[in-house]
């Protein structure tokens, strides 16, 4: 167990953590899991992780929710909950732009490798636009929405 039981409700199931905590659960996870499943097995349609699966390893479920994106991997807290949902839409979307084109769907005359938005749009590949930039890394194309990634 990673954490204890809150002291406000000593008898219910519900536990205090941490995102890195979170984050240790999920590996510990997939590391027990056989071979052909893996941490999206964790993902709810709505981008929560499923945290009565991870139950054991946190010690009960937590009392807020956390959210992962299916493309990128990446973990995040309640605040952030629409980051994971626009990184899985616009990844899908950059991915066939790609595989069509053969070209990266960047906007130019920026120096950060910012995703051109309008561009996934009129072309029909992206049916909603985020409220955020979202950038184009070079591990494999993925998407970050962390412009820092750059610096």
């Amino acid at each position: 167990m990673l954490f204890k039981r809150t002291k406000k409700q000593p008898k219910s199931d519900h536990v205090t953590v941490t995102l890195p905590q979170v984050k240790q659960a999920i590996r510990k996870f997939e590391e027990d899991m056989p071979g052909p499943i893996n941490r999206t097995a964790l993902i709810l349609e709505d981008k929560r992780i499923d945290m009565s699966r991870l139950k054991r390893y946190l010690g009960g479920i937590p009392e807020r929710n956390f959210y992962m994106s299916r493309e990128t991997y990446e973990i995040f807290e309640e605040e952030d909950k629409l980051v994971p949902y626009y990184l899985d839409l616009v990844q899908a979307a950059v991915d066939s732009y790609i595989s069509d084109t053969g070209k990266l769907p960047l906007l130019e005359d920026t120096w950060l490798p910012e995703v051109h938005y309008r561009l996934l749009s009129t072309e029909s590949y992206l049916k909603e636009t985020p409220p955020f930039p979202l950038y184009i890394t070079d591990e494999e194309m993925m998407l970050t929405h962390r412009a820092e990634h750059f610096e």
